[in-house]
């Protein structure tokens, strides 16, 4: 049994308490997982339903879905509700003289009163206001509405066929999900977007890299490793003749930074290694060392496995530090198999070359390579 504080729309708060064979447990945030949250990394996972269907505190936050229209459909629906205003205004009139004629008829002809013994002006009044708005209806443009319609859907269909739209590597062609907006799509001349990504594909590729003052990012082959990824733009036959010499201790510590600190896990699907990283870099760079020999297995609540250069090794994880806007650096402190504590950091270049030692030769020349390059790693130990 759960007792719980009523729906709200507070994400980072939760009150409650369950009560599991006599005995009571509290509840707070940490046990509370939102709609649409995915579980990781484990096996069997027991759990309650406590908010459902609109009561869940995503749907709380939600604001109300405001219908988009064009210029066109805004301009359409004015256009009509003057012109049945005006039919509405146009057929009261009519009425209000039809019965002050029947009022002033019958006053004349009281002779012929019997024709209007079974009615009055204002019944009269009512039958010719609704006979005026059915006889004028056709001032209404029904037929210029049901044509904009008409010719949406076929603009649609040509969205639909149009091959310059088709997206060949994964077979999808262009999808009209809305035909109300297809007439401003020719109007559009600027697009702001809030974040990068957002209105393109956020993608992150290892390209280039400066370990111990030497730069590479050059053409090789990566057939000598098994799980080296197709899809690799960094290339360097330099880097690949350092790294299977195994005669550098600091391109062998870049590389272990690369496949231990970070937050992806890993799954295997028919001998394939599949990563799934909260965000873009984090899984190029795990990439990137998978694909120079040091490739990230598996991991537990405390160890990492790693292959290195076939030789598989497990770290025990002592302690997480994850990125965040304040740090703007991330550290994974481990203990190798041999006994030793080592703390791995990677993050911006601004707070990793403050943190270095000022004897260290190679910060001018990473410095200069940063100034040529686009991307940047930093590491420490």
């Amino acid at each position: 049994k759960v007792t719980c504080e009523e729906p709200n729309s507070r994400l980072h708060t939760f009150i409650g308490t369950l009560e599991w064979r006599d005995e009571t447990y509290p509840l707070d945030s940490e046990q509370i997982l939102l709609r649409g949250c995915r579980i990781r990394n484990t096996e069997t996972c027991y759990g309650l339903v406590i908010y459902a269907g609109f009561d869940s505190k995503i749907m709380k936050n939600c604001g109300k879905i405001k219908l988009k229209k064009t210029k066109l459909c805004r301009l359409m629906d004015r256009i009509v509700l003057l012109i049945s205003l005006a039919l509405i205004l146009t057929s009261l009139g009519l009425a209000v003289g039809s019965g002050i004629s029947v009022a002033k008829f019958c006053r004349e002809h009281s002779y012929l009163s019997v024709f209007y013994a079974n009615t009055s002006p204002a019944k009269q009044a009512f039958y010719t206001f609704w006979g005026f708005v059915i006889l004028l209806s056709f001032v209404l443009p029904m037929a210029m509405l049901i044509t904009f319609e008409f010719i949406y859907l076929v603009n649609s269909c040509f969205i639909d066929w149009d091959l310059k739209m088709y997206y060949a590597p994964k077979d999808t062609p262009a999808k009209a999900r809305s035909t109300s907006l297809n007439d401003q799509l020719g109007q559009i001349e600027y697009i702001f977007s809030d974040k990068t990504g957002t209105l393109t594909q956020n993608i992150m590729t290892f390209k280039k890299c400066c370990i111990d003052g030497k730069k590479y990012g050059k053409e090789s082959l990566f057939s000598w490793n098994k799980h080296w990824d197709r899809k690799l733009e960094f290339y360097d036959p330099l880097l690949m003749n350092a790294i299977q010499q195994d005669n550098s201790p600091v391109l062998r510590e870049f590389l272990r930074l690369l496949a231990l600190c970070h937050t992806v896990m890993v799954e295997e699907k028919e001998n394939q290694l599949i990563y799934q990283a909260a965000s873009p870099d984090e899984e190029a760079l795990v990439t990137a060392a998978r694909n120079l020999g040091y490739v990230f297995l598996s991991r537990t609540q405390d160890t990492i496995t790693i292959s290195e250069l076939g030789k598989e090794r497990t770290y025990k994880v002592l302690a997480l530090l994850d990125f965040n806007s304040v740090r703007k650096r991330m550290s994974v402190l481990v203990r190798d198999p041999e006994g030793s504590i080592k703390l791995y950091t990677k993050g911006a270049d601004t707070v990793i070359l403050e943190r270095l030692r000022s004897d260290c030769s190679p910060e001018d020349y990473t410095v200069k390579a940063l100034n040529i390059s686009v991307t940047s790693y930093g590491l420490g130990q």
